[in-house]
């Protein structure tokens, strides 16, 4: 055979010329050693094919008794494992977890071949030969799931050291009975004391009876009776009562539960004195069967999934995925979404090609499906622009999972995975996976699982397909670091058998190279490391809706003649590409008709006004339009400065007294409150009364109107009806505008309600020369912010600057032009200048301010004029640079 004849002569060379006494355990070490690099064997980890295992322990088994034959004998135990009936004993063997079968075969080849003759008349005891040789080969592959995956790696040390003590106690067993016990034990369920922790994984005869096993583990105990066959096994289980246990003889069946397995179940319920007894089968049972146990309250009959749903009831969160589909009417409006996948070098990692997927091969929706198909793929992130429709394609997507699922229930039929959508707006708090799962298991859908331990065998049985929705809605992204542990800390329930989704908004990632490189799992969080191999992690992009799309959107919403009039305007048209864009263009289309200026941040302007004109009547309650759109800029810079996308009705009362004290006197006045809130559109109520955005761009805009207000620039057709003494005073914008850096989201819809002219560039330019002499905790984001607005309005605005001291974190100096710009010992931590630049976590100016150096996450040093040009780049820093400094004589860095 390939590969083991050369392994087979190999070891004979060696051994005709080696002597006892330099066959030590060392030796056999770097003999071993050698002959795996000769045949291109990773020595430190085992191989991950049944024949690579194979060559792998015969090396180990040959060298290991080099002192134990003659040339002659040695010759005839190899050749006994050099052939094809031997070697296809132990594949058939290996592939049903049963070594009784090995021997079986070895017995037959040896009574009817020559070589068994010969192997006979030189006192050859091949029975414990093959134990031995069974011992190495087990050893080896408990390492594998099976001969194509690799579940852990162990030092080669390790790996000698176990089999030898093996071959030791091998060595004191006489009876062929007690080799083949010995062997057995190796593939058994209850621990082996002499083997490390590591290799104790039990071994069974089918996947069914691996997960059975695994899942009953996770909720109850076992007792050491174990009995298996090649048609059923038997193990009991004690299942906490009200006085003590009930003891419950589980009996698994490979194939369909009959009336006979009835009967010997119910004749071990009574050997065993135990109170009840489950037979357990993959899929089928016969109708003879389920009739017979129907009144019997000892006896019952289950498949896999049905024994499941005896303790993970999803109904309460399935239910709740009904009615938000509904809700927000998913199944009539939504419309098929394109993506891309960027295809990277691995070794440049540099983009070398591009896939899209649309109408032509089935959407995004064909290309999950595929996913959730494929065995090697286990987490895919789906990134997209705020409003193209992550959310919606979530939910869609796990509703029409939902239906096949309820339909195969019905049916009997082997069920997909069910889909667990978890918006993580609702767990930006959850400190860790497991308590976000506890809160959503346990408070939000009450889900009757037994513990976190019975979600994680659902999780690796391949039952769950998790979409962790809103991943950018976790943490704030100036916190790199909590942004990478975040990801780590979801990236837990990525493990073999397991299927993850993340949603994202693109903009999260300010650099596009390190969003791909944490996506990919290449950031490695500074709270945990990954065990074993790196997940398969893929990411997709979703695309902004074309024309075609457009219009199927609209004319499921609105009559033909105003689809005609968005598809004929440019600006629309250019605007709808964001599904979210589309409802609020079709209620603002009023305003549109009269020939009002239209941009991303007036067609929310538009909209909102008419909800609330529509929604909030201003006669029934104690407020002014100008109020309820005060009120709502502020409870959304409450929800998005505190990751908080939710209040519940009762925390409303004192909000109200805190911004309305002087109007707000009786107890009608928040009733009325109270009853508008209840029936306008832009935050939803659930039944618990916690209301949330209908859309997390609708926080953004009340976010970015305020910011406007208070930074004093707001464009007059904005103010209309809003009463600018209400909102906080300039002293107040390090701790709103400057709290953080400005989203993208945020960004697009401030500038446009920015007043255009030379008073709002001064203004800003004022703001960030106050922050000159500040230190961090001060000044905040607040220079920064403002240059980044400055230069998105002009890449000009800053020549000819003094701002020498200020602070100025986090702000995009891309498109700056920074002629005779003064900014010696400025604070520009954070900031980014060109793609080349990446994110600067420190900086410093040369005394005579004509060039300066900069720190970046990526441990580059760079020297740049100050115009942008590049002078030096230093490198060799193997993480991200902190701090730079220049000496007074400008000669040192």
């Amino acid at each position: 055979m390939v590969g083991i004849d050369e392994i087979v002569r190999a070891i004979l060379a060696i051994a005709r010329v080696a002597t006892p006494l330099i066959i030590n355990t060392a030796r056999r070490n770097e003999l071993v050693i050698k002959l795996l690099k000769k045949f291109q064997i990773d020595a430190d980890h085992p191989p991950a094919d049944f024949t690579g295992v194979y060559r792998y322990a015969l090396v180990e088994y040959g060298i290991q008794n080099l002192d134990n034959f003659d040339v002659d004998q040695l010759q005839l135990v190899l050749e006994l494992f050099r052939q094809n009936e031997i070697y296809l004993g132990f594949r058939k063997a290996f592939d049903r977890n049963d070594p009784y079968t090995l021997l079986t075969e070895a017995e037959s080849y040896i009574d009817g071949f020559a070589l068994g003759d010969k192997i006979r008349e030189n006192h050859i005891d091949y029975q414990r030969e093959l134990a031995k040789f069974s011992s190495i080969f087990m050893e080896i592959a408990n390492r594998t799931r099976t001969p194509a995956e690799v579940l852990e790696f162990r030092k080669i040390e390790d790996l000698r050291y176990n089999t030898s003590q093996i071959l030791e106690r091998l060595e004191n067993l006489n009876a062929l009975e007690d080799l083949r016990q010995e062997i057995a034990k190796l593939t058994a369920s209850e621990p082996d004391p002499i083997l490390p922790a590591a290799t104790q994984t039990p071994r069974f005869r089918s996947e069914f009876a691996r997960q059975l096993r695994n899942w009953l583990e996770a909720l109850y105990d076992f007792e050491s009776y174990d009995a298996q066959t090649p048609t059923y096994f038997e193990w009991i289980i004690n299942i906490r009562a009200r006085r003590g246990f009930d003891r419950i003889v589980v009996r698994g069946i490979e194939g369909e539960v009959t009336i006979s397995d009835v009967n010997h179940l119910r004749n071990s319920v009574d050997i065993q004195k135990a109170d009840e007894g489950w037979l357990v089968a993959p899929r089928r049972i016969s109708q003879a069967a389920v009739d017979i146990v129907e009144n019997d309250d000892v006896l019952f009959c289950y498949t896999f999934d049905e024994l499941i749903d005896e303790v993970a009831d999803f109904s309460r969160y399935i239910d709740w995925l009904e009615a938000e589909v509904k809700q927000r009417d998913i199944e009539r409006l939504y419309v098929p979404l394109a993506c891309t996948k960027e295809e990277i070098d691995p070794i440049t990692h540099q983009r070398i090609a591009k896939s899209r997927y649309d109408e032509r091969n089935g959407w995004i929706d064909r290309y999950i499906n595929r996913w959730v198909d494929d065995p090697a793929k286990e987490h895919i992130s789906i990134l997209g622009e705020f409003g193209t429709g992550k959310t919606w394609f979530a939910l869609h997507y796990a509703w029409e999972t939902v239906k096949k699922y309820r339909a195969a229930k019905e049916e009997g039929f082997p069920r997909p995975r069910l889909p667990l959508v978890i918006p993580l707006r609702d767990y930006a708090k959850a400190v860790s996976v497991e308590s976000l799962f506890s809160e959503f298991f346990f408070r939000q859908h009450e889900i009757g699982l037994p513990g976190y331990s019975a979600f994680e065998q659902l999780n690796r049985m391949g039952k769950l397909l998790l979409i962790f929705d809103g991943f950018d809605e976790m943490a704030a992204k100036v916190d790199r670091q909590q942004m990478i542990n975040n990801f780590w800390e979801l990236a837990k329930v990525v493990v073999p058998g397991s299927k993850v989704i993340l949603t994202c908004r693109t903009e999260h990632f300010p650099e596009a190279q390190e969003g791909r490189a944490l996506l990919n799992a290449e950031l490695k969080a500074s709270t945990a490391n990954l065990i074993g191999a790196t997940p398969q992690f893929e990411v997709l992009e979703i695309e902004k809706l074309n024309s075609t799309q457009i219009r199927e959107v609209i004319s499921k919403r609105a009559t033909a003649a105003t689809v005609e009039k968005v598809m004929h305007n440019a600006k629309l048209l250019d605007l709808a590409k964001r599904p979210v864009m589309i409802e609020l263009i079709l209620e603002a289309l009023p305003e549109i008709e009269s020939g009002k200026p239209i941009d991303l941040s007036r067609i929310y302007f538009y909209a909102v006004r008419r909800k609330m004109e529509r929604d909030i009547k201003t006669e029934r309650t104690f407020t002014s339009m100008a109020d309820k759109l005060y009120f709502l800029c502020e409870l959304s810079w409450e929800m998005l400065s505190t990751d908080r996308m939710s209040l519940n009705f009762r925390e409303f009362p004192n909000r109200l007294r805190r911004l309305f004290s002087t109007v707000v006197q009786q107890q009608k006045d928040l009733d009325h409150w109270h009853y508008d809130m209840m029936a306008q559109t832009m935050l939803i109520r659930n039944a618990e009364g916690d209301y949330t955005p209908a859309h997390r761009s609708l926080l953004e805009f009340f976010v970015a109107y305020k910011f406007a207000v208070e930074l004093g620039i707001l464009a007059p057709d904005f103010a209309e009806f809003a009463d600018l003494k209400q909102f906080p005073p300039p002293s107040e914008l390090s701790q709103t505008f400057g709290k953080a850096p400005l989203t993208q989201a945020v960004l697009e819809l401030l500038l446009p309600s920015i007043a255009p002219g030379e008073a709002t560039q001064t203004r800003l330019l004022e703001l960030v020369q106050s922050t000159q002499g500040q230190c961090e905790n001060e000044a905040g984001y607040l220079g920064g912010n403002a240059v980044t607005l400055l230069l998105k309005l002009d890449p000009n605005a800053l020549d000819n600057s003094d701002l020498q001291d200020t602070v100025i974190l986090g702000a995009d100096f891309t498109s700056a032009n920074l002629r005779n710009v003064n900014l010696a010992q400025a604070n520009l931590k954070y900031c980014t200048f060109t793609t080349v630049f990446g994110t600067v976590l420190s900086a410093a100016f040369s005394p005579d301010g004509e060039w300066f150096a900069t720190g970046d996450a990526n441990g580059e040093i760079y020297l740049w004029q100050v115009e942008g040009k590049p002078l030096v780049l230093c490198q060799g820093h193997s993480a991200a640079v902190w701090s730079v400094a220049v000496t007074p004589d400008g000669k040192t860095l």
